[in-house]
Protein backbone atom coordinates (compact mmCIF):
# COMPACT_ATOMS: atom_id res chain seq x y z
CA UNK A 1 0.00 0.00 0.00
CA UNK A 2 2.68 2.27 1.41
CA UNK A 3 4.50 1.97 -2.23
CA UNK A 4 1.71 3.53 -4.47
CA UNK A 5 1.92 6.98 -2.18
CA UNK A 6 4.60 8.37 -4.70
CA UNK A 7 2.67 7.24 -8.05
CA UNK A 8 -0.39 8.91 -6.50
CA UNK A 9 1.47 12.39 -5.73
CA UNK A 10 2.46 12.29 -9.44
CA UNK A 11 -1.34 11.80 -10.62
CA UNK A 12 -2.48 14.80 -8.33
CA UNK A 13 0.22 16.59 -9.59
CA UNK A 14 -0.79 16.48 -13.16
CA UNK A 15 -4.70 16.67 -12.20
CA UNK A 16 -3.94 20.01 -10.68
CA UNK A 17 -2.29 21.50 -13.94
CA UNK A 18 -5.38 22.19 -16.29
CA UNK A 19 -6.25 24.11 -13.10
CA UNK A 20 -3.05 26.31 -12.55
CA UNK A 21 -3.77 26.98 -16.14
CA UNK A 22 -7.25 27.63 -16.05
CA UNK A 23 -6.69 30.20 -13.15
CA UNK A 24 -3.58 31.66 -14.81
CA UNK A 25 -5.36 32.78 -18.23
CA UNK A 26 -8.59 33.93 -16.31
CA UNK A 27 -6.57 36.69 -14.34
CA UNK A 28 -7.30 34.91 -10.91
CA UNK A 29 -3.15 34.20 -9.91
CA UNK A 30 -4.63 34.06 -6.50
CA UNK A 31 -6.07 30.78 -6.95
CA UNK A 32 -3.65 29.76 -9.37
CA UNK A 33 -0.82 30.05 -6.06
CA UNK A 34 -2.87 28.06 -4.52
CA UNK A 35 -3.02 25.41 -6.55
CA UNK A 36 0.85 25.50 -7.41
CA UNK A 37 1.55 25.21 -4.08
CA UNK A 38 -0.31 22.55 -3.53
CA UNK A 39 1.25 20.59 -6.35
CA UNK A 40 4.67 21.97 -4.80
CA UNK A 41 3.62 20.59 -1.25
CA UNK A 42 2.93 17.36 -2.75
CA UNK A 43 6.43 17.56 -4.10
CA UNK A 44 7.65 18.47 -1.16
CA UNK A 45 6.30 14.74 0.38
CA UNK A 46 6.86 12.99 -2.06
CA UNK A 47 11.00 13.68 -2.03
CA UNK A 48 10.80 13.09 1.43
CA UNK A 49 8.81 9.67 1.09
CA UNK A 50 11.66 8.65 -1.08
CA UNK A 51 14.67 9.46 1.44
CA UNK A 52 12.84 7.27 3.73
CA UNK A 53 12.88 4.13 1.30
Amino acid sequence: MLKHIPNALTIIRFLLIPFILIYIFTGNYILAFIFFTISAITDIADRLYCKKI
